[in-house]
């Protein structure tokens, strides 16, 4: 477990730099999934849930979790905070609105999407910038709008950091973790009305090493207005 940090916007921004130089990497020579079906079910579930068609995703990475809801027609705008990651969308994905945003600082104009899709981005937002960023989150939605996060839990750490992420020595990265009370309570703080937890099984997560020694866990939130 890490201790806490006096100033976890340092932490927030030594983890953009940290993607950022595994950006292209990550991305790979063309776009993939590392489950597709996981992935599916998550994205049937948050189309299920919303009640229009303008989407934003937060922490989209190299987009194919956009691509993907574009191609269901609806109207995406994807997210994140690295600039690599933003270029690689505007490159492979042209039809798709590509934007830098840091999700703890929301610029986009408040009511203006029935969803929000975030797909394991937040299990690397500092825990002490998550309540001001689930409010900000809110303030995006419309009326009836949905935020949909995929999180973990950990039966051994709160918080822990993975010192050579994406393989490249010392660049770390950080993973918080979140009981289900702990996160219901802070959504239903920043304004959410109707929580719903779902457990969407992946047999690759499951049985991932690095996942495993720590006891990781994964679970879908339904968070609606």
């Amino acid at each position: 477990m890490i201790s806490a940090n006096p100033c976890p916007e340092g932490i927030n921004d030594r983890n953009r730099r940290a993607y950022a130089g595994i950006a292209l990497k990550y991305a790979g020579p063309e776009p993939a999934e590392d489950d597709p079906e996981m992935r599916e079910r998550c994205r049937a579930l948050f189309c299920r849930s919303i009640k229009g068609k303008n989407v934003l995703e937060i922490g989209c990475g190299p987009g194919v979790d956009s691509h993907y809801l574009h191609k269901k027609g609806l109207n995406v705008t994807a997210t994140d905070f690295c600039d690599e990651f933003v270029d690689i969308v505007k490159d492979r994905f042209p039809e798709i609105h590509a934007h830098k945003m840091d999700m703890t600082r929301p610029d986009l104009s408040g009511e203006s999407f029935d969803g929000i899709y975030a797909f394991a981005s937040l299990i690397h937002l500092p825990r002490e910038l998550a309540s001001g960023t689930l409010q900000g989150l809110r303030k995006l939605l419309k009326k009836e709008g949905v935020l949909f996060m995929t999180l973990i839990d950990s039966s051994i750490h709160r918080e822990y950091v993975i010192p050579n992420w994406g393989n490249q020595e010392n660049n770390p990265m950080l993973f918080t973790c979140w009981r289900q009370d702990e996160i219901e309570l802070l959504l239903k703080s920043a304004g959410f009305g109707k929580i719903e937890f779902h457990n969407i099984g992946s047999a690759l997560y499951e049985n991932l090493p690095r996942l495993v020694e720590r006891g990781v866990t994964n679970y879908q939130i339904l968070a609606f207005i």
